[in-house]
């Protein structure tokens, strides 16, 4: 009975973190879609959102999107001086913005 329990606890933890991780990449691809869009930076309600992800998250989604965005930097780095990566040889040159967070923002 507690190794059920103790099952249960480690399934739901990995849910919550799932969940947890989605919800971090999904609002960083609205940001790229809104900034595609021409859509209002920092908006009431983008701003909002975040906050209810922070609210449910904690200091690790701020260090999670901090994470990301120094990925994307070393990524672009390597772009700029000729270098293959890994973004680079799975998705060529048809890469999109969003196609470059499914693949570096992996949710466990």
């Amino acid at each position: 009975m507690a190794m059920d329990r103790e099952l249960i606890q480690i399934l739901d933890e990995h849910q919550r973190v799932r969940a947890d991780a989605s919800m971090v990449r999904d609002f960083l691809l609205r940001v790229i879609a809104d900034n595609r869009d021409g859509v209002e930076k920092f908006s009431d309600e983008a701003l909002a959102d975040a906050a209810a992800i922070i609210e449910q998250v904690g200091a690790g989604a701020f260090y999670w999107m901090t994470d990301i965005a120094a990925q994307m930097v070393v990524l672009s780095e390597a772009t700029l001086k000729g270098i293959d990566t890994n973004v680079s040889v799975e998705l060529g040159a048809n890469a999109t913005a969003e196609s470059i967070v499914e693949l570096v923002v992996r949710v466990p």
